[in-house]
């Protein structure tokens, strides 16, 4: 992301929640892709792991930034699989499909990636790696006009059953665990947590008034950067975040961690049929449309 907002950020993120998958990066503890030393003065770009987790089930509901690197890249996937698809249909029906925004990684308000954000800061997120053509891709013609807007819908629809055929195998897991991981924002201790920011926000040279006013300091501080100080804008940005936050994730974290240890045990059933299924079902979809999983690292 580049000059992006952070509060439609957070917004995007809840609806990708909602319809397909769900996201977040690093930095705090719990096991996640790894993370590299601390962040030197000078930028470096956000990478990609395709290491997956000893256990599918930190995909899917994750209780730490790092973990949640993994679901914003089966996120990601999903609408690679439906993008995939219908760029298939169209090719054999000879057509063009009208252009889309490029696919980002998402992160999510609810698990805050504290080592990305002191790393790379707000508006410079990983690039999510193209596709690999397929062989028999690149021997199709060019499409030679384009699509009427119901060949289009048609084949978009496609591309959703594809995704669709990939996201069933956790998704509605997924959704049952993020109702639930809401909640830990609203305790007590959480609460009490977080009105600690302000305070460390000012002594770090951010003065606002709770967390959102902070993120709308950021988006305008973003938005009217010039080009060439964007870079330490943005990191300063981040860093004093991720500074004032780590005392709070202190509280949250382990709150999360035995939310999740009670939702394995009450969907112990589910979670069965989703550690046998999610890995092949990914795999499948990777050799069906030429694709690899990717996740975000810093």
């Amino acid at each position: 992301m580049n000059r992006i907002s952070l509060a439609r950020t957070t917004v995007a993120a809840a609806a990708a929640l909602l319809t397909a998958a769900c996201g977040t990066a690093a930095g705090s503890s719990g096991e996640g892709p790894p993370a590299p030393p601390a962040p030197t003065t000078a930028a470096v770009p956000a990478r990609v792991t395709h290491a997956l987790p000893e256990d599918p089930v930190r995909m899917v509901l994750p209780v730490t930034g790092a973990e949640s690197r993994w679901t914003q890249g089966l996120d990601v996937f999903g609408q690679q699989v439906a993008r995939t698809a219908a760029a298939d249909c169209a090719q054999a029906d000879g057509i063009g499909l009208t252009e889309q925004v490029p696919l980002a990684f998402i992160s999510y308000a609810e698990l805050p990636d504290l080592g990305f954000l002191a790393r790379h800061g707000f508006g410079h997120g990983t690039e999510v790696p193209p596709p690999t053509p397929a062989p028999t891709s690149a021997a199709r013609p060019a499409p030679a006009r384009s699509g009427s807007p119901a060949q289009i819908r048609r084949c978009r629809a496609e591309g959703e059953a594809a995704a669709e055929a990939v996201r069933k195998v956790y998704l509605p897991v997924q959704r049952a665990w993020f109702g639930e991981l809401s909640a830990t924002r609203r305790a007590p201790a959480a609460a009490r947590a977080l009105r600690v920011l302000p305070d460390c926000l000012a002594d770090q040279g951010y003065r606002v008034r709770d967390e959102e006013a902070f993120f709308a300091l950021v988006d305008s501080r973003l938005m009217n950067a010039p080009a060439a100080d964007y870079a330490r804008v943005d990191r300063a940005l981040g860093r004093a975040y991720a500074t004032c936050m780590r005392s709070v994730e202190t509280v949250r974290e382990p709150m999360r961690l035995e939310l999740r240890e009670r939702f394995l045990e009450d969907h112990a059933e589910e979670i069965r049929e989703l550690r046998a299924a999610l890995v092949p079902a990914l795999r499948r979809a990777e050799k069906a449309y030429g694709l690899r999983l990717a996740f975000p690292t810093p």
